[in-house]
């Protein structure tokens, strides 16, 4: 319920000011009056209080009128004042509507058209602070939707992009200025052929389902989840991006499929000679069945590091990983790592492994297991990239602020368009195992990852068809003698 209007009446004449008033009340409903002898106690009220409307006499003692007009736009812009001119006086008059008055009313004053004057004034007073209202609300809500994280826009009942949050933005990499206040089919291609699949309520709440639709937006595919309100200027939406979420759904099926060939392998081989050793019709030898208990042994291993691999990433992307410290002979840990390689590579006589690790590396202090997984797995990935056999180089450098290792082998190489994301999870160059090359994808993501936490780096270079080379910066803390003991009971 609107309240009746409140007027400001200010005039030096105590008889007008009885008099009018009690008119007024006659015609206007629950009109409230305040009155002023003075133009110095109406500012104050001003002040005070906001009114719907100010009538004041031009001519008073003091201040007069138009010099009251100036004061109240300053204390209460927007407020209507309408000024009473005394017969004559139009030059005041004209004076009066070129200061922003509102109207001017002549005496003798005739009421009805002062009341209906008025009426208009308090009408367009109310519209004002209405709109002032709405734009505040619309500000608001602006503020809010710059900082929500979902993409909002808004797109009139012509096409025509009205508004474009920076979340919108931030997901599609187009600026405001590029959208807005032109048609949402320029900026998103493909958008008039999906958006009647687009869910659009009548009133702003949870949409029963949102659809996910793919955007061409520059050349780059964007899944976006979007749905819509529709509202008196057009329809507005809001959307999220889902295109990392897609990309890691497909990262884990392949994951999945890649798990399930890499455990496949071992576990037939497993099944296999378990099911031979236990047949009865079928004599097993000394000879066969240690054979047979080899190969159970050996794909037991398999599996045993399939499974490392995948719960040491867990822990490296749930940041759990702890390091050890402990003094570390680098030669010594380099030359049992290459002999690793040599033992569970006796079938590949196509490979030759080529040492440099010199002696005179000083010990350092660092996570020597850790240490020894970022080596086994290059080397390892080093030996699976190369088919067709050859040299696998590997050789330590003590540097100033730490130890470099560069693994080099002569293998099928990386192209350059998959070189930098060789080191993600799950990601294989060779993903069909067209060349014989198989594997989860952690390998070079464990060694990244570790590294990482050893405050390190792991680097590539690589030419496709003549191999590649791994260069892996440590900054290990050289021993100091006061480290050696408890180094020492570390490692004992």
């Amino acid at each position: 319920m609107i309240d009746g209007p409140r007027i400001l009446l200010v005039d030096d004449d105590p008889a007008l000011l009885e008099a009018l008033p009690e008119a007024l009340r006659l015609r206007l409903d629950g009109i409230q009056i305040d009155t002023s002898e003075t133009a110095s106690d109406a500012l104050e009220r001003l002040r005070e209080t906001d009114y719907d409307a100010i009538v004041s006499d031009i001519k008073m003692p003091g201040m007069d009128g138009l010099a009251l007009l100036a004061e109240a736009a300053e204390i209460r812009p927007g407020t209507p004042v309408l000024l009473i001119t005394g017969h004559g006086e139009h030059d005041l008059a004209v004076q009066a509507l070129r200061g922003g008055a509102y109207d001017f009313v002549q005496k003798p004053i005739d009421r009805d058209y002062f009341v209906a004057s008025l009426e208009r004034a308090v009408h367009l007073r109310r519209l004002d602070r209405q709109i002032v209202e709405q734009r505040t609300r619309l500000e608001q809500h602006a503020r809010l939707l710059e900082h929500v994280d979902n993409g909002v826009f808004l797109v009139d009942t012509t096409g025509i992009v009205r508004y474009w949050n920076p979340a919108a933005e931030a997901i599609t990499g187009l600026a405001e200025e590029t959208v807005v206040g032109r048609r949402v089919s320029h900026s998103l291609v493909g958008w008039d052929g999906i958006v009647a699949g687009v869910p659009v309520s009548s009133e702003p709440g949870p949409s029963a389902r949102d659809a996910a639709v793919p955007l061409d937006v520059e050349g780059r595919e964007l899944w976006i989840s979007v749905s819509g309100v529709d509202l008196e200027d057009g329809i507005v939406y809001a959307f999220r991006s889902l295109t990392e979420e897609r990309a890691l759904d497909k990262l884990k099926s392949e994951f999945v499929a890649t798990v399930s060939h890499e455990l496949r392998t071992p576990l037939s081989a497993i099944y296999g000679c378990a099911q031979t050793l236990r047949r009865g019709d079928l004599k097993v030898d000394a000879e066969m069945k240690d054979r047979l208990l080899g190969v159970i042994a050996q794909e037991s291993e398999r599996l045993t590091r399939i499974v490392g691999d995948i719960l040491l990433a867990n822990q490296l992307d749930s940041g759990r990983l702890r390091l050890e410290r402990q003094q570390i002979d680098i030669a010594r840990l380099v030359r049992e790592v290459v002999e690793e390689m040599r033992v569970s590579l006796s079938t590949r006589e196509d490979i030759s492994f080529e040492v440099d690790a010199p002696d005179s590396i000083a010990p350092v202090v660092g996570d020597e297991d850790k240490l020894r997984q970022i080596l086994i797995n290059l080397l390892d990935n080093a030996v699976k990239y190369s088919p067709e056999g050859g040299r696998v180089e590997i050789s330590v450098e003590g540097r100033r602020n730490g130890v470099r290792f560069v693994i080099t082998d002569q293998g099928l190489g990386i192209p350059h368009g998959d070189q930098h994301r060789i080191f993600g999870k799950f990601y294989r160059v060779d993903p069909d195992q067209s060349r014989g090359v198989g594997g989860t994808g952690l390998g070079l993501y464990i060694c990244r990852e570790l590294a990482r936490t050893m405050e390190g780096h792991v680097s590539v270079t690589s030419q496709e068809g003549k191999g590649s080379t791994f260069v892996v910066d440590l900054p290990l803390e050289p021993v100091r003698a006061a480290e050696e003991p408890d180094a020492a009971r570390q490692t004992a």
